[in-house]
């Protein structure tokens, strides 16, 4: 039932009058007098009678003040209560390591077609318990990480299984080979996700690296450089493997690193937030349960 069928009927009460009603509607008599008909044929009584030119309200349209009275205040309290969220059109989304910003945009591509009136806010942390600070105290609305997150608060859904490729400079080649054990080794610092990942291989291999950073890009830039090989995010090197400035050694061990999406378990999702999970759910190469999750919401 339209709301505005008890506006107009609350005000034919009090006045008395069609055409003043029409009035101050700014509708014409033939609108209200359809939209009281409506009425009565929803709850199947007559509220008014007309004797003559006098309009009389019935003991069912008496009867029917009070609750359209109430009906009307609570969807005035629902809508101001609503609203309040309507000036709240950001989401903001932290990234526990640069390269899920890479993951991340073709879905946000996606997210600004689905809703385009909705902006999101990106803040790369600088380590995870500054994201993981950032989902308990609300600054963040969701995040993504490629860490294991133990926190009874926080919910962790798997997403993406982003493969690590070993690449160097092409140009490295033809004075190292192409033998993975001969090339420089440039790696990130001990304690990173990634640099637990090949561990194993360094000390097989007794490999002591030349370098050390403490971020994929960073890595990747000296990579490009042409300082040695890296393991590094296939996200991140794909189109240099492609265009022949960087060389994979397909024979190196294969390595996977997963991307991980998490949130406050107690989080209210506005329809927006809850778009933006399921277009990263859409985009997940791992069935960890997320779009299963946003569906029971």
């Amino acid at each position: 039932m339209d709301i505005r069928l008890l506006q107009t009927f609350l005000l034919v009460a009090k006045i008395g009058n069609v055409t003043q009603a029409a009035e101050q509607l700014n509708f014409t008599q033939p609108t209200v007098t359809a939209q009281i008909r409506a009425l009565e044929e929803h709850f199947e009584v007559i509220l008014f009678e007309r004797v003559g030119k006098k309009l009389y309200i019935t003991k069912a349209g008496l009867r029917l003040i009070a609750y359209a009275e109430k009906l009307l205040l609570l969807y005035g309290e629902a809508r101001a209560t609503v609203q309040e969220f309507s000036h709240d059109r950001t989401i903001k989304v932290g990234l526990g390591t640069a390269v899920a910003a890479h993951t991340l945009s073709p879905i946000l591509r996606e997210f600004q077609e689905r809703v385009p009136n909705v902006s999101v806010s990106i803040e790369h942390c600088f380590n995870i318990p500054i994201t993981v600070k950032g989902i308990l105290d609300n600054s963040f609305d969701l995040a993504l990480v490629h860490d294991k997150i133990s926190n009874s608060r926080i919910l962790q859904f798997n997403v993406v299984a982003e493969k690590l490729l070993w690449v160097t400079h092409a140009s490295l080649l033809d004075t190292y080979g192409d033998t993975l054990q001969q090339q420089p080794f440039i790696a990130l610092k001990q304690g990173s996700v990634y640099r637990e990942k090949y561990n194993p291989y360094l000390r097989q291999n007794a490999v002591i690296p030349i370098l050390e950073y403490s971020d994929s890009e960073a890595v990747k830039q000296a990579v490009l450089n042409g300082l040695g090989i890296g393991v590094l995010p296939e996200v991140l090197v794909r189109s240099h493997i492609e265009d022949g400035t960087l060389h994979e050694f397909c024979d190196a061990p294969k390595l996977e690193i997963d991307f991980s999406v998490i949130f406050h378990k107690d989080k209210t999702f506005t329809l927006a937030m809850r778009t933006l999970l399921m277009a990263i759910a859409e985009h997940a190469n791992i069935n960890g349960g997320l779009s299963e999750y946003v569906s029971s919401m």
